[in-house]
């Protein structure tokens, strides 16, 4: 008995893995892909002028006012100054807009550009590998695509870390100047932790495809399909089928055969239609 061909399971596999199913790799994929969404969204929790709080002399030079500002918000592109509120008491309206550095009080060396560029590509790589991991509760992901995805979060954590070069600038590193840690400084340490751990999850183990009862969209192969082959001598549990062999051909006697047999007469002796006939043609 023939049968169609099967696809290799291989060529089936690439056909049905862009195929959506709900969770292919089963509730372990939604960790790292929570985690660098939590990362990211932490990275972005900063306005701009809340990365460190600026105390020293250059307080003074960048506000150019007759208040004695004891510190300054600071950011990677402008700062914010705090108000009095009463007393000895300070705080900032956050509702009010970051102003720009003075070019002539603050210069942006080496460690200010690099931490910059850090920051930036850490959001890229951040975003990118968050957006990427959540795929993977719709599609299936092989090992080289899941691990591909943790060097995208590897990458966020490496450029998140590396962006607190900024505390190395000649702003926070002059004379009596210093910068502590803040909000935004402290968010993107919380970025960097969460991406840490994503990484982590993603490279100690990797979720195999999980196959679902009725599931045709599951994206593993499809099982072998065994042909039986029936041997010629086991008929015992077969049914036999008899085929009427066709009547064989009579040929017509030879002269001299003993065995030599006259054909049945083609018309039926028991007609008498035809007999009639046949009389009536030989008496005309």
């Amino acid at each position: 008995m023939e049968t169609s061909p099967q696809p290799e399971p291989q060529l089936q596999t690439r056909r049905r893995k862009f195929e959506c199913s709900l969770l292919p790799h089963g509730g372990y994929s939604l960790i790292p892909a929570t985690l660098s969404t939590m990362a990211w969204i932490a990275s972005l929790a900063q306005d701009g002028c809340d990365y460190a709080r600026l105390t020293g002399p250059i307080v003074a030079e960048l506000t150019n006012s007759n208040l004695q500002f004891p510190y300054l918000e600071v950011g990677f592109n402008a700062f914010r100054a705090p108000l009095p509120i009463g007393g000895n008491e300070w705080a900032v309206d956050y509702t009010s807009k970051c102003l720009d550095y003075d070019p002539d009080v603050v210069s942006m060396d080496g460690y200010w550009n690099a931490a910059k560029i850090f920051q930036f590509l850490s959001l890229v790589f951040g975003g990118g590998g968050s957006l990427f991991l959540w795929f993977s509760s719709c599609f299936l992901f092989s090992p080289a695509t899941w691990r591909w995805a943790g060097y995208e979060v590897v990458a966020a954590f490496l450029f998140q870390s590396l962006a607190f070069l900024w505390f190395r600038t000649g702003m926070c590193r002059g004379d009596g100047n210093s910068c502590a840690l803040f909000f935004g400084s402290k968010t993107d340490i919380v970025a960097a932790v969460f991406w840490l751990i994503s990484a982590l999850a993603i490279f100690l183990k990797y979720p195999a495809p999980q196959p679902k009862e009725g599931d045709t969209r599951s994206g593993l192969p499809a099982p072998e399909v065994e042909v039986a082959s029936v041997d010629a001598t086991d008929t015992a549990s077969e049914d036999v089928v008899e085929v009427e062999r066709p009547a064989e051909s009579l040929d017509l006697p030879v002269e001299g055969d003993a065995d030599a047999q006259m054909p049945p007469p083609i018309h039926d002796p028991a007609d008498k239609t035809s007999g009639k006939k046949e009389t009536e043609g030989e008496i005309v």
